[in-house]
Protein backbone atom coordinates (compact mmCIF):
# COMPACT_ATOMS: atom_id res chain seq x y z
CA UNK A 1 0.00 0.00 0.00
CA UNK A 2 1.40 3.63 -1.32
CA UNK A 3 2.42 5.73 1.98
CA UNK A 4 0.84 8.72 3.06
CA UNK A 5 1.91 12.28 3.51
CA UNK A 6 1.74 13.54 7.21
CA UNK A 7 1.90 17.30 7.60
CA UNK A 8 1.94 19.94 10.72
CA UNK A 9 2.24 23.30 11.60
CA UNK A 10 5.52 24.69 13.30
CA UNK A 11 4.55 25.96 16.33
CA UNK A 12 6.59 29.03 16.34
CA UNK A 13 5.44 31.76 13.73
CA UNK A 14 7.42 33.60 11.58
CA UNK A 15 7.80 37.11 9.85
CA UNK A 16 8.77 38.74 6.18
CA UNK A 17 10.72 41.86 6.66
CA UNK A 18 7.93 44.30 7.78
CA UNK A 19 5.82 43.24 5.02
CA UNK A 20 3.92 39.99 6.18
CA UNK A 21 3.60 38.47 10.41
CA UNK A 22 2.53 35.43 12.30
CA UNK A 23 3.07 33.68 9.12
CA UNK A 24 2.68 29.42 9.21
CA UNK A 25 4.68 27.19 8.09
CA UNK A 26 3.78 23.63 7.66
CA UNK A 27 6.80 20.46 7.50
CA UNK A 28 5.61 17.61 4.91
CA UNK A 29 6.92 14.08 4.95
CA UNK A 30 6.36 11.91 2.10
CA UNK A 31 6.83 8.19 0.92
CA UNK A 32 10.74 7.09 1.17
CA UNK A 33 11.27 10.12 3.83
CA UNK A 34 11.41 13.01 1.49
CA UNK A 35 10.21 16.21 3.27
CA UNK A 36 9.49 19.29 2.93
CA UNK A 37 8.23 22.46 4.42
CA UNK A 38 6.03 25.56 3.24
CA UNK A 39 5.12 29.07 3.70
CA UNK A 40 3.83 32.14 1.75
CA UNK A 41 4.32 35.90 1.74
CA UNK A 42 6.57 38.13 -0.46
CA UNK A 43 10.10 38.38 -1.11
CA UNK A 44 12.44 39.97 0.98
CA UNK A 45 15.52 41.55 -0.91
CA UNK A 46 18.95 40.71 0.67
CA UNK A 47 21.96 42.40 -1.23
CA UNK A 48 24.25 40.64 0.64
CA UNK A 49 27.27 39.13 -2.07
CA UNK A 50 25.45 41.37 -4.83
CA UNK A 51 29.03 42.84 -6.31
CA UNK A 52 27.07 46.58 -6.53
CA UNK A 53 25.67 46.42 -3.30
CA UNK A 54 27.59 49.21 -2.25
CA UNK A 55 29.57 51.96 -2.95
CA UNK A 56 31.92 54.86 -1.28
CA UNK A 57 30.11 58.14 -0.94
CA UNK A 58 32.69 59.86 -3.12
CA UNK A 59 31.47 57.76 -6.07
CA UNK A 60 28.43 59.31 -7.21
CA UNK A 61 28.80 57.57 -10.87
CA UNK A 62 28.20 54.57 -9.40
CA UNK A 63 24.71 53.12 -9.06
CA UNK A 64 25.05 51.06 -5.63
CA UNK A 65 21.44 48.85 -4.89
CA UNK A 66 21.69 49.90 -1.55
CA UNK A 67 23.21 51.94 1.02
CA UNK A 68 26.09 51.93 3.11
CA UNK A 69 23.45 52.63 6.20
CA UNK A 70 22.72 48.29 5.85
CA UNK A 71 25.75 47.40 5.69
CA UNK A 72 26.59 48.36 9.14
CA UNK A 73 27.82 52.32 8.48
CA UNK A 74 26.69 55.19 10.60
CA UNK A 75 26.91 58.97 9.97
CA UNK A 76 29.66 61.33 12.52
CA UNK A 77 25.92 62.85 13.93
CA UNK A 78 24.35 59.04 13.93
CA UNK A 79 27.31 58.17 16.00
CA UNK A 80 27.33 61.06 18.44
CA UNK A 81 23.81 60.20 19.31
CA UNK A 82 24.54 56.66 20.16
CA UNK A 83 27.96 57.96 22.09
CA UNK A 84 25.81 60.23 24.21
CA UNK A 85 23.71 57.39 24.86
CA UNK A 86 25.89 55.29 26.15
CA UNK A 87 27.81 57.99 28.10
CA UNK A 88 24.28 58.34 29.94
CA UNK A 89 24.04 54.74 29.89
CA UNK A 90 27.31 55.23 31.82
CA UNK A 91 26.34 57.25 34.36
CA UNK A 92 22.85 56.05 35.57
CA UNK A 93 25.27 52.41 35.87
CA UNK A 94 27.96 54.70 38.31
CA UNK A 95 24.58 56.16 39.94
CA UNK A 96 23.37 52.17 40.19
CA UNK A 97 26.71 50.95 41.82
CA UNK A 98 27.15 53.66 44.05
CA UNK A 99 23.32 53.32 45.82
CA UNK A 100 24.90 49.29 46.34
CA UNK A 101 27.66 50.39 48.03
CA UNK A 102 25.68 52.70 50.17
CA UNK A 103 23.14 49.83 50.87
CA UNK A 104 26.23 47.50 52.06
CA UNK A 105 27.84 50.13 54.23
CA UNK A 106 24.73 50.72 55.99
CA UNK A 107 23.45 47.56 55.99
CA UNK A 108 27.28 46.74 58.77
CA UNK A 109 26.98 46.06 61.74
CA UNK A 110 26.80 49.08 64.04
CA UNK A 111 26.77 52.14 61.81
CA UNK A 112 22.79 51.94 61.98
CA UNK A 113 21.69 51.93 66.16
CA UNK A 114 18.24 50.89 64.80
CA UNK A 115 19.57 47.64 63.28
CA UNK A 116 20.74 45.12 65.79
CA UNK A 117 24.05 43.22 64.81
CA UNK A 118 22.76 39.95 63.09
CA UNK A 119 23.38 36.88 64.80
CA UNK A 120 26.14 34.24 63.12
CA UNK A 121 25.18 32.56 60.03
CA UNK A 122 23.22 33.08 56.53
CA UNK A 123 22.95 36.45 56.21
CA UNK A 124 19.32 38.08 56.18
CA UNK A 125 18.05 37.92 52.00
CA UNK A 126 17.69 41.49 51.05
CA UNK A 127 15.08 41.84 48.17
CA UNK A 128 15.97 45.43 47.20
CA UNK A 129 19.66 44.37 47.07
CA UNK A 130 19.10 40.90 44.52
CA UNK A 131 16.79 43.71 42.34
CA UNK A 132 19.55 46.43 42.03
CA UNK A 133 22.18 43.73 41.41
CA UNK A 134 19.90 42.53 38.14
CA UNK A 135 19.60 46.14 37.52
CA UNK A 136 23.62 46.56 37.43
CA UNK A 137 23.91 43.74 35.54
CA UNK A 138 21.51 44.41 32.81
CA UNK A 139 23.42 47.85 32.38
CA UNK A 140 26.24 46.44 31.86
CA UNK A 141 25.44 44.09 29.43
CA UNK A 142 23.56 46.86 27.78
CA UNK A 143 26.77 48.90 27.84
CA UNK A 144 28.99 46.22 26.62
CA UNK A 145 26.67 45.48 23.63
CA UNK A 146 26.34 48.84 22.59
CA UNK A 147 30.81 49.81 22.82
CA UNK A 148 31.59 46.32 21.61
CA UNK A 149 33.27 45.78 24.86
CA UNK A 150 35.94 42.68 25.10
CA UNK A 151 34.92 41.92 21.54
CA UNK A 152 36.34 41.30 18.34
CA UNK A 153 36.00 41.98 14.63
CA UNK A 154 34.10 37.94 14.77
CA UNK A 155 31.86 38.90 17.62
CA UNK A 156 33.84 36.43 20.13
CA UNK A 157 35.02 37.49 23.51
CA UNK A 158 38.54 39.45 23.31
CA UNK A 159 40.93 40.62 25.80
CA UNK A 160 41.44 43.62 24.60
CA UNK A 161 38.54 46.31 23.61
CA UNK A 162 38.65 47.52 19.95
CA UNK A 163 40.50 50.19 18.78
CA UNK A 164 37.94 52.34 18.78
CA UNK A 165 36.32 52.07 21.98
CA UNK A 166 34.09 54.32 22.99
CA UNK A 167 34.76 56.41 20.18
CA UNK A 168 33.23 54.67 17.89
CA UNK A 169 29.96 52.52 18.16
CA UNK A 170 28.98 50.64 14.94
CA UNK A 171 31.03 48.04 12.60
CA UNK A 172 30.52 46.91 9.21
CA UNK A 173 29.07 43.56 8.31
CA UNK A 174 27.68 44.17 4.88
CA UNK A 175 31.09 44.71 3.29
CA UNK A 176 34.38 43.09 3.63
CA UNK A 177 36.22 45.17 5.81
CA UNK A 178 39.92 45.08 7.00
CA UNK A 179 42.72 47.06 9.40
CA UNK A 180 45.59 48.52 7.44
CA UNK A 181 47.93 45.83 9.21
CA UNK A 182 45.32 43.14 8.12
CA UNK A 183 46.06 44.37 4.76
CA UNK A 184 49.66 44.86 4.20
CA UNK A 185 49.59 41.36 5.68
CA UNK A 186 47.52 39.83 3.37
CA UNK A 187 48.80 37.11 1.44
CA UNK A 188 49.03 38.34 -2.12
CA UNK A 189 47.40 37.14 -5.16
CA UNK A 190 48.62 36.43 -8.42
CA UNK A 191 45.87 37.76 -10.96
CA UNK A 192 45.69 35.33 -13.51
CA UNK A 193 43.11 37.55 -15.70
CA UNK A 194 45.38 40.34 -15.85
CA UNK A 195 46.94 40.11 -19.76
CA UNK A 196 50.22 40.31 -17.98
CA UNK A 197 50.09 38.96 -14.28
CA UNK A 198 49.70 40.75 -11.45
CA UNK A 199 50.49 40.84 -7.78
CA UNK A 200 47.74 41.93 -6.04
CA UNK A 201 46.54 42.74 -2.48
CA UNK A 202 43.30 44.04 -0.73
CA UNK A 203 43.13 47.77 -1.38
CA UNK A 204 40.98 49.79 1.21
CA UNK A 205 38.94 53.14 1.53
CA UNK A 206 40.89 54.58 4.18
CA UNK A 207 38.79 57.50 4.25
CA UNK A 208 38.39 58.53 7.83
CA UNK A 209 34.30 58.09 8.03
CA UNK A 210 34.45 54.74 7.08
CA UNK A 211 36.60 53.31 9.78
CA UNK A 212 34.34 50.86 12.36
CA UNK A 213 34.86 50.50 15.72
CA UNK A 214 37.36 47.75 15.11
CA UNK A 215 39.90 49.68 13.13
CA UNK A 216 38.63 48.51 9.75
CA UNK A 217 38.21 50.31 6.53
CA UNK A 218 36.05 48.64 3.46
CA UNK A 219 37.79 46.61 1.03
CA UNK A 220 37.65 48.22 -2.72
CA UNK A 221 36.87 45.96 -5.73
CA UNK A 222 39.85 46.06 -8.70
CA UNK A 223 39.35 46.10 -12.30
CA UNK A 224 39.36 42.38 -12.00
CA UNK A 225 36.30 41.86 -10.13
CA UNK A 226 32.66 42.31 -11.31
CA UNK A 227 32.13 45.67 -9.50
CA UNK A 228 34.92 47.51 -10.14
CA UNK A 229 35.43 50.71 -7.51
CA UNK A 230 32.12 48.93 -5.40
CA UNK A 231 33.14 47.54 -1.82
CA UNK A 232 33.14 44.04 -1.70
CA UNK A 233 30.18 42.55 -0.10
CA UNK A 234 30.34 39.18 1.59
CA UNK A 235 28.44 35.88 2.06
CA UNK A 236 28.80 33.66 5.27
CA UNK A 237 30.47 30.74 3.14
CA UNK A 238 32.76 30.96 -0.03
CA UNK A 239 32.06 29.76 -3.43
CA UNK A 240 35.03 29.68 -5.30
CA UNK A 241 38.10 29.30 -2.91
CA UNK A 242 40.32 29.75 -5.96
CA UNK A 243 40.28 33.53 -5.05
CA UNK A 244 41.35 35.37 -1.87
CA UNK A 245 38.58 36.24 0.64
CA UNK A 246 38.49 39.36 -0.15
CA UNK A 247 38.12 39.41 -3.69
CA UNK A 248 34.78 39.71 -4.45
CA UNK A 249 34.44 36.45 -6.82
CA UNK A 250 35.35 34.05 -3.37
CA UNK A 251 31.64 34.51 -2.93
CA UNK A 252 30.68 34.41 -7.06
CA UNK A 253 29.75 30.73 -8.31
CA UNK A 254 32.56 29.07 -10.17
CA UNK A 255 33.41 30.82 -13.65
CA UNK A 256 30.56 33.05 -12.41
CA UNK A 257 30.75 37.33 -13.05
CA UNK A 258 27.36 37.48 -10.93
CA UNK A 259 26.08 36.24 -8.56
CA UNK A 260 23.34 33.33 -8.40
CA UNK A 261 19.94 33.26 -7.08
CA UNK A 262 20.28 32.34 -3.04
CA UNK A 263 18.14 32.50 -0.16
CA UNK A 264 19.00 33.47 3.05
CA UNK A 265 18.34 30.75 6.17
CA UNK A 266 17.40 31.90 9.54
CA UNK A 267 18.48 29.88 12.58
CA UNK A 268 14.77 29.43 14.01
CA UNK A 269 13.66 28.23 10.41
CA UNK A 270 16.24 25.91 10.43
CA UNK A 271 15.61 24.39 14.06
CA UNK A 272 12.04 24.46 12.57
CA UNK A 273 12.20 22.20 9.78
CA UNK A 274 15.44 20.86 9.88
CA UNK A 275 16.69 22.76 7.43
CA UNK A 276 20.83 24.01 6.43
CA UNK A 277 22.42 25.57 4.34
CA UNK A 278 22.70 24.70 0.21
CA UNK A 279 19.37 23.37 0.97
CA UNK A 280 16.91 24.16 -2.07
CA UNK A 281 14.04 26.06 -2.39
CA UNK A 282 11.42 26.11 -4.63
CA UNK A 283 9.62 29.15 -5.12
CA UNK A 284 6.14 29.69 -7.33
CA UNK A 285 4.80 33.32 -7.96
CA UNK A 286 1.16 32.90 -7.55
CA UNK A 287 0.51 36.01 -9.86
CA UNK A 288 2.04 34.57 -12.93
CA UNK A 289 3.22 30.93 -11.75
CA UNK A 290 6.48 31.67 -12.98
CA UNK A 291 8.78 29.55 -11.02
CA UNK A 292 12.74 29.11 -9.58
CA UNK A 293 14.55 26.84 -7.84
CA UNK A 294 17.65 28.11 -5.57
CA UNK A 295 19.58 27.08 -2.40
CA UNK A 296 20.09 28.64 0.93
CA UNK A 297 23.33 29.93 1.52
CA UNK A 298 23.01 33.36 3.56
CA UNK A 299 22.21 33.12 7.30
CA UNK A 300 19.80 34.96 9.54
CA UNK A 301 19.21 34.81 13.19
CA UNK A 302 15.47 35.98 13.44
CA UNK A 303 12.36 34.41 12.86
CA UNK A 304 12.10 34.93 9.48
CA UNK A 305 11.70 33.92 6.00
CA UNK A 306 12.01 34.46 2.21
CA UNK A 307 14.87 36.74 2.96
CA UNK A 308 16.49 36.52 -0.98
CA UNK A 309 18.99 37.47 -2.93
CA UNK A 310 18.73 40.15 -5.78
CA UNK A 311 19.13 37.25 -8.67
CA UNK A 312 16.38 35.31 -7.31
CA UNK A 313 13.84 38.36 -7.08
CA UNK A 314 14.71 38.98 -10.85
CA UNK A 315 14.48 35.34 -11.44
CA UNK A 316 11.08 35.64 -10.30
CA UNK A 317 10.22 38.48 -12.74
CA UNK A 318 10.76 41.33 -10.30
CA UNK A 319 11.98 44.40 -11.85
CA UNK A 320 14.68 46.66 -10.61
CA UNK A 321 14.84 50.02 -10.52
CA UNK A 322 17.86 51.75 -10.44
CA UNK A 323 16.68 55.15 -10.81
CA UNK A 324 14.42 55.29 -7.62
CA UNK A 325 15.59 55.72 -4.30
CA UNK A 326 15.29 53.40 -0.93
CA UNK A 327 13.20 50.17 -1.14
CA UNK A 328 11.40 51.81 -4.18
CA UNK A 329 14.28 50.18 -6.35
CA UNK A 330 12.46 46.77 -5.35
CA UNK A 331 8.58 46.54 -6.05
CA UNK A 332 8.47 43.30 -4.09
CA UNK A 333 4.51 43.17 -3.64
CA UNK A 334 3.88 39.91 -5.47
CA UNK A 335 3.39 36.69 -3.14
CA UNK A 336 5.41 33.71 -3.64
CA UNK A 337 4.71 30.38 -2.10
CA UNK A 338 8.09 28.69 -1.00
CA UNK A 339 8.30 24.96 -0.38
CA UNK A 340 12.29 24.55 0.85
CA UNK A 341 13.17 21.06 1.27
CA UNK A 342 15.35 19.54 3.93
CA UNK A 343 18.52 17.20 3.61
CA UNK A 344 18.68 17.89 -0.49
CA UNK A 345 22.02 18.92 -0.51
CA UNK A 346 22.38 17.04 -3.82
CA UNK A 347 19.15 16.08 -5.23
CA UNK A 348 16.51 18.35 -7.23
CA UNK A 349 12.85 19.62 -7.15
CA UNK A 350 11.80 16.76 -9.33
CA UNK A 351 12.88 14.04 -7.82
CA UNK A 352 11.85 14.68 -4.47
CA UNK A 353 8.54 15.82 -5.75
CA UNK A 354 8.43 12.60 -7.64
CA UNK A 355 8.18 11.23 -3.81
CA UNK A 356 5.33 13.24 -2.98
CA UNK A 357 3.31 12.15 -6.26
CA UNK A 358 3.58 8.22 -5.07
CA UNK A 359 1.87 8.87 -1.98
CA UNK A 360 -1.72 7.86 -1.06
CA UNK A 361 -3.31 11.13 -0.48
CA UNK A 362 -0.67 12.80 -3.52
CA UNK A 363 -3.66 15.39 -3.99
CA UNK A 364 -3.21 16.88 -0.62
CA UNK A 365 -0.20 17.97 -0.93
CA UNK A 366 -0.70 20.59 -3.82
CA UNK A 367 -4.42 21.47 -1.77
CA UNK A 368 -2.56 22.00 1.17
CA UNK A 369 -0.06 23.97 -0.16
CA UNK A 370 -2.89 26.21 -1.40
CA UNK A 371 -4.48 26.80 1.22
CA UNK A 372 -1.13 28.46 2.82
CA UNK A 373 -0.95 31.06 -0.28
CA UNK A 374 -4.71 31.72 0.48
CA UNK A 375 -3.88 32.88 4.29
CA UNK A 376 -1.59 35.17 3.14
CA UNK A 377 -3.68 36.22 -0.22
CA UNK A 378 -6.68 36.64 2.28
CA UNK A 379 -4.61 39.26 4.42
CA UNK A 380 -3.24 41.07 1.54
CA UNK A 381 -7.08 41.94 0.60
CA UNK A 382 -7.66 42.89 3.74
CA UNK A 383 -4.76 45.20 4.08
CA UNK A 384 -3.08 43.33 7.28
CA UNK A 385 -0.14 42.46 7.67
CA UNK A 386 -0.74 40.21 10.04
CA UNK A 387 -1.40 36.68 8.74
CA UNK A 388 -3.77 34.99 11.21
CA UNK A 389 -5.77 32.36 9.15
CA UNK A 390 -5.14 28.68 10.29
CA UNK A 391 -4.44 27.10 6.63
CA UNK A 392 -4.30 23.31 7.88
CA UNK A 393 -7.85 24.03 9.48
CA UNK A 394 -9.23 25.88 6.43
CA UNK A 395 -8.24 22.44 4.01
CA UNK A 396 -9.99 19.80 6.92
CA UNK A 397 -12.76 22.41 6.69
CA UNK A 398 -12.93 21.88 2.97
CA UNK A 399 -12.16 18.59 3.19
CA UNK A 400 -15.15 17.87 5.46
CA UNK A 401 -17.25 19.99 3.49
CA UNK A 402 -20.58 18.64 1.21
CA UNK A 403 -19.58 20.98 -1.96
CA UNK A 404 -16.04 22.47 -2.29
CA UNK A 405 -14.69 25.18 -4.40
CA UNK A 406 -11.16 25.04 -4.79
CA UNK A 407 -8.61 27.49 -2.84
CA UNK A 408 -7.45 30.31 -5.19
CA UNK A 409 -3.74 29.29 -6.61
CA UNK A 410 -4.68 25.56 -6.28
CA UNK A 411 -4.43 25.42 -10.22
CA UNK A 412 -1.39 27.94 -10.44
CA UNK A 413 0.41 25.74 -7.67
CA UNK A 414 -0.39 22.68 -9.21
CA UNK A 415 0.64 23.29 -12.50
CA UNK A 416 4.11 24.54 -11.41
CA UNK A 417 4.72 21.35 -9.14
CA UNK A 418 4.15 19.35 -12.47
CA UNK A 419 6.47 20.95 -14.48
CA UNK A 420 9.17 21.11 -11.39
CA UNK A 421 8.84 17.56 -11.05
CA UNK A 422 8.21 16.43 -15.35
CA UNK A 423 6.39 13.42 -16.13
CA UNK A 424 6.80 11.09 -13.39
CA UNK A 425 4.83 13.63 -11.03
CA UNK A 426 1.89 13.95 -13.71
CA UNK A 427 1.72 10.09 -14.43
CA UNK A 428 1.58 9.36 -10.65
CA UNK A 429 -0.88 12.39 -9.50
CA UNK A 430 -3.43 11.34 -12.55
CA UNK A 431 -3.07 7.56 -11.90
CA UNK A 432 -4.69 8.36 -8.24
CA UNK A 433 -6.50 11.87 -9.43
CA UNK A 434 -7.68 11.57 -12.77
CA UNK A 435 -10.02 14.92 -12.10
CA UNK A 436 -6.74 16.97 -12.49
CA UNK A 437 -6.85 18.10 -15.97
CA UNK A 438 -9.10 20.32 -17.28
CA UNK A 439 -10.50 17.98 -19.28
CA UNK A 440 -11.56 15.83 -16.24
CA UNK A 441 -14.70 16.16 -14.17
CA UNK A 442 -14.62 18.52 -11.46
CA UNK A 443 -12.15 18.68 -9.12
CA UNK A 444 -13.61 16.69 -5.84
CA UNK A 445 -12.35 16.38 -2.54
CA UNK A 446 -10.21 13.17 -1.72
CA UNK A 447 -11.86 10.28 -0.19
CA UNK A 448 -14.92 11.47 -2.30
CA UNK A 449 -14.44 9.49 -5.06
Amino acid sequence: MAEAISYKAVAQKFDCGTDFSHLTVVNFVGPGGAKACAYCCNMNIDLDGEPQAYAPLSKPKLRPSDNLGNAGWKKEADNEVLKKKYEAGKLLLAELEKKKADLVAKAKPGLDPAKPAPTPGKAAHDPAMDALDKEIAHKKKELQKASFEHTDANGNHSKTNPKNFEKIFWHWYGVTALTPEQARSASPYLEMAAKTLTTRKPVLDETSIYEDVFGRFPVVQSIFEPGPEYFVSPLPRAANTNYPAWDQRYFLPHDGFSQEPFGALGRPLAHATGLHLNDTVFAVRLDSGTSLAFPFRDTGYKPAVAECSFAAFTGLGGVYHPEREGAAKFPNDFLVLYLAFPKSVGQTPESILAKFATASNALDFPMILAFIAQATVDAKARGSKVVNADPLKSFEKWKNASSNTEPLYFDVINQSLSEAAGRPFIQNMMRKHASILPQGPFLRPPGKF
